[in-house]
């Protein structure tokens, strides 16, 4: 009689030997070694992480004048912030690329149909384009349509499936007379296709333009579409329908989705004032203020007050320079662990001079890609943006708030704000004693100059928008 220990049967002849590991000096990563011959091994995945199981297509559905494409710039913008390569893919940009000069709402009409085969031929080019760039890596395409009508939905569906993608539509459905004309005249009007009309012409030719596009709208339906993923947004975020939810990306987009809203509001972002270890140029730490930071909080108190902001939300993190800071603006405020600055590990309140001198890998490490790398013990920006997460959702649902942070926490919520790359995120200059307000406007970004204000600290103004 004879026995086998649990777990210990022979190894099958084929069975690849198990490899020894190294860790990977940038992000401090347990990777396997590479073969003998200095060549990567092939079990060895050489892309990136993939936060989806297959590319995913987003599909706008709406009227005109329903915000789908703020929709589709915000989710765009917050899934490339938090990792995930997405494009945004706007057949309307086709059609203007391919008319040249609009002339009238005529081109809409459903009996055009010249009108309808160069709106096809866009729709065409645009999806090609998707197809494209989901093949060379890409794993969240958002297609901004119309798309209202069924029979152009499950052509989209079936371009997916024969390409191995899934589909998640986002419908805008408003009703609100007064939500739809504001957002005719802070948006559309200033589109290029009213470049040279008078308001009165613009407004009159953009209404019936959406007239074309309504008696045959097929709005989703919970019965007929009822295999399809997608949500539904009511009234700008009054009501939500979601159906079929398929994954974890799109539930990220749905969470997302029911977060944002569109009421005018500004976010004040600044740093702590000066630290004690900032005068010694140490970095990290939890020391308190110097002087001279804590006569920048009593500026920073000043400024609050001549902006009678009502209902004003103070965040902080929970380091003791930030809390000194609000302290002295006598509004009560909040503190936030996810905004503690990025954890230095080993060299922590050292300067950088000493990093250098005893850690000269790292130093140069650091230099090669400052997104990525990882302090030993410690994070990356990378790290801190997934740590940041949280914050921004609840960013998207307040109204007026002012963060007082640290450098590298400003940098990435200001990266998220004004849609910059991870490879720029890092070098986002963010000095102390310098308010940055970002207010959202209909069209452009603009950025005013570095001025004091009265109350000697420097302001500076960020307009932003993501409707085009």
């Amino acid at each position: 009689m004879s026995s086998v220990a649990v777990g210990m049967e022979a190894r099958p002849s084929n069975a690849a030997t198990p490899r020894e590991l190294t860790q990977n000096p940038l992000k401090k990563i347990w990777m396997p070694l590479p073969c003998k011959n200095g060549l990567p091994d092939k079990r060895i995945c050489q892309r990136m992480v993939c936060m989806t199981n297959c590319p995913t297509l987003i599909v706008t559905v709406g009227l005109p004048a329903r915000g789908k494409t703020y929709i589709s710039k915000k989710l765009t913008r917050y899934l490339n912030w938090i990792g995930v390569p997405t494009k945004e893919f706007n057949v309307g940009q086709y059609r203007r690329e391919c008319l040249k000069i609009y002339k009238s709402f005529e081109f809409f009409r459903p009996d055009n149909e010249e009108g309808l085969k160069i709106r096809q031929q866009c729709a065409s080019a645009a999806l090609n384009d998707v197809r494209q760039y989901l093949a060379d890596g890409g794993q969240v395409a958002v297609f901004d349509a119309t798309n209202t009508t069924r029979e152009r939905r499950e052509t989209i569906t079936a371009f997916a499936e024969q390409n191995g993608f899934k589909v998640f539509f986002v419908e805008s459905v408003c009703e609100d007379p007064e939500v739809i004309a504001e957002n005719i005249v802070q948006v559309k009007l200033g589109s290029p296709d009213y470049t040279n009309c008078n308001t009165e012409e613009a407004m009159e030719d953009f209404k019936k333009r959406i007239k074309c596009y309504e008696n045959s709208y097929e709005t989703l339906d919970e019965v007929l579409d009822r295999h399809l993923s997608y949500i539904k947004i009511m009234d700008v975020g009054r009501r939500y329908l979601v159906n079929q939810v398929q994954d974890h990306i799109q539930s990220r987009i749905v969470y997302y989705l029911m977060n944002i809203h569109i009421t005018p509001r500004s976010i004040y972002l600044c740093r702590h004032g000066e630290s004690d270890l900032n005068v010694k140029g140490c970095i990290g730490g939890d020391s308190g203020l110097s002087p001279r930071g804590k006569e920048f909080a009593k500026y920073l108190h000043q400024f609050i007050q001549s902006q009678e902001i009502s209902d004003l939300k103070v965040w902080t993190s929970q380091m003791k320079r930030t809390i000194q800071t609000a302290e002295a603006v006598s509004v009560p405020y909040e503190q936030w662990k996810a905004l503690n600055e990025i954890d230095a590990g080993v060299c922590e309140e050292m300067m950088y001079e000493e990093i250098q001198q005893h850690y000269p890998l790292e130093f140069a490490m650091r230099d090669q890609d400052k997104y990525r790398y990882r302090y030993p013990k410690g994070e990356s920006y990378e790290d801190l943006v997934q740590r940041l997460e949280p914050v921004i959702m609840e960013l998207e649902r307040q109204e007026h708030v002012l963060v007082i942070c640290h450098q590298a926490v400003m940098r990435c919520l200001l990266a998220y704000f004004l849609d910059k790359t991870a490879e720029e995120l890092p070098y986002l200059k963010c000095p102390l004693h310098t308010v940055l307000k970002l207010t959202p406007v209909a069209y452009g970004k603009t950025g005013l100059p570095l001025l004091p204000s009265p109350v000697g600290i420097y302001i500076y103004t960020y307009m932003h928008t993501y409707i085009h």
